[in-house]
């Protein structure tokens, strides 16, 4: 399995982040503010099993929604905060609440009937068993 390329929007989407973080540092923290943020994934292949590991610190599991559709894996839920946050008590704020979005292109079509995510320490892991290849069947000639 290869590496994925250059993806236009996975860069436009950090950009965005990086200008956000820039307002933010500059401009100070909007603790009122909830915005649209994107975990960090990684996928790799095990034997005959995708791996994709998704970055959720502080994400109560039950709000995070996991789907499997023409071959794109999506990941949705909420980062909530605990506490109010009071300007005057902080110097920086930099991790984002809110809403947050994955859609992920797998590399391999998968059994979505088999797909199993578990959640520890931070990290939601998401089996998925590759779909095994559906190959053709020769057909001999009869002679009539």
């Amino acid at each position: 399995m290869a590496m994925r390329g250059w993806d236009p929007w996975r860069e436009m989407m950090r950009m965005q982040n990086e200008l956000s973080r820039l307002f933010q540092r500059t401009f100070g923290p909007a603790p009122e503010e909830e915005a649209l943020w994107m975990p960090a994934v990684d996928i790799s292949q095990e034997g005959n099993m995708l791996k994709v590991r998704v970055d959720l610190p502080d994400v109560d599991p039950n709000n995070i929604d996991i789907s499997v559709a023409d071959n794109t894996l999506r990941v949705s839920g909420k980062r909530e905060r605990k506490e109010e946050i009071k300007k005057e008590n902080y110097f920086r704020a930099e991790r984002t609440y809110g809403e947050f979005e994955r859609l992920v292109e797998l590399p391999e079509p998968v059994k979505t009937e088999n797909v199993e995510a578990t959640y520890k320490n931070g990290v939601l892991e998401i089996d998925l068993p590759i779909a095994e290849e559906k190959k053709g069947k020769e057909i001999k000639v009869k002679v009539a």
